[in-house]
């Protein structure tokens, strides 16, 4: 590969990367809003929505800081199966309560970016390393 240019699932991943790193950020704050705004009502749904949605953007902006800068993708795949299992929790607890499909449908929403996120892992080869030449006698 020449320098300068990516191939596809390189260039997939990175805008992935980018995106992830965006939502991320907006997640905290609508997050945080809902939390500390006053005209809001919390519900047992909406803290825990907005629990898992501030450690889930967290998390997910350091995974998208991690597949940005670094060369290792087992752990961005790593990144992408926890943060796949984080966003499936608050999904899992709002079905478990009973609530109503208009409750969770944003749980499943909320699923889609750590999915594509680990597809795009999954599909990136990490860079080969060059083995060291032996010199035989």
């Amino acid at each position: 590969m020449k320098t300068g240019t990516r191939s596809r699932t390189d260039t997939f991943f990175w805008i992935v990367c980018w995106v992830y790193l965006i939502i991320a950020v907006v997640m905290i704050g609508i997050a945080l809003y809902g939390l500390t705004n006053e005209s809001v009502d919390l519900t047992l749904s909406g803290v825990t929505d907005a629990v898992f949605a501030i450690i889930g953007g967290v998390l997910g902006a350091g995974a998208g800081l991690l597949g940005l800068i670094g060369k290792n993708m087992k752990r961005c795949r790593l990144s992408g199966l926890v943060l796949l299992v984080i966003a499936a929790i608050p999904l899992a607890i709002n079905l478990l309560a009973g609530q109503p499909f208009s409750v969770y449908w944003k749980n499943i929403a909320i699923m889609i970016v750590p999915a594509v996120y680990l597809v795009a892992a999954l599909l990136k080869r990490s860079p080969k390393q060059e083995k060291p030449v032996q010199v035989q006698s």
